[in-house]
């Protein structure tokens, strides 16, 4: 914990690898298992355990690695896929994936582009029902858990990593597809080779 910090400038000489992006996100993000939650005698959820708290065990953040530099896999925008371990691609690099990393560069005030973007969007409707009138509340503070977690765990595999303080939601959704209303970008987080 004490080696947590932001990092704005990345080794580009020494990109990250598949290995590395595979360890960061098994660390950081993956579902160590399925259950289902008893909320009354009549009614289950579905829930998951991951290696960072969320309210009310219904994960409802998402993540998308935008590569731009990594050994061993393309640049593009992909999704990743929990339960599965799995990255799955959603687009190849345009215009509008250019946009989010000059955008994450400008924001971060960084030096290089990052050598991965991770854009953590929210399925709302997984927290809405429970938590009804304060979810967007508790969807802000398990970003915040999130980062948090994907700080120490570069911290620990000692890459660069940087929390970015905005981000563009609505060239996310064109980008990735996505119904705004139902899913949306809240938080943005790149990491990179430390010099």
């Amino acid at each position: 914990a004490e080696e947590r910090q932001s990092i704005r400038k990345f080794n580009n000489d020494k990109p990250i690898t598949t290995d590395h992006l595979g360890e960061f996100l098994y660390r950081a993000a993956r579902v160590k298992n399925i259950r289902n939650a008893d909320i009354t005698k009549a009614r289950y959820y579905q829930s998951s355990q991951r290696p960072y708290p969320g309210g009310g065990a219904c994960y409802e953040l998402e993540i998308y690695p935008l590569i731009k530099t990594c050994e061993g896999i393309d640049e593009e925008l992909y999704y990743y896929q929990p339960l599965k371990h799995q990255l799955i691609k959603i687009s190849e690099p345009n215009n509008l994936t250019e946009t989010l990393i000059k955008n994450a560069i400008s924001a971060s005030d960084s030096e290089c582009s990052p050598q991965i973007l991770f854009i953590i969007a929210a399925r709302f409707q997984r927290l809405s029902w429970k938590y009804e009138s304060i979810a967007y509340s508790i969807v802000l503070k398990d970003a915040g858990i999130l980062l948090q977690t994907m700080y120490l765990t570069a911290a620990a595999m000692e890459l660069a990593p940087c929390a970015i303080g905005c981000g563009n939601s609505d060239i996310f959704a064109k980008t990735a597809g996505l119904n705004y209303y139902e899913e949306t970008s809240v938080a943005e987080f790149m990491i990179g080779g430390k010099s």
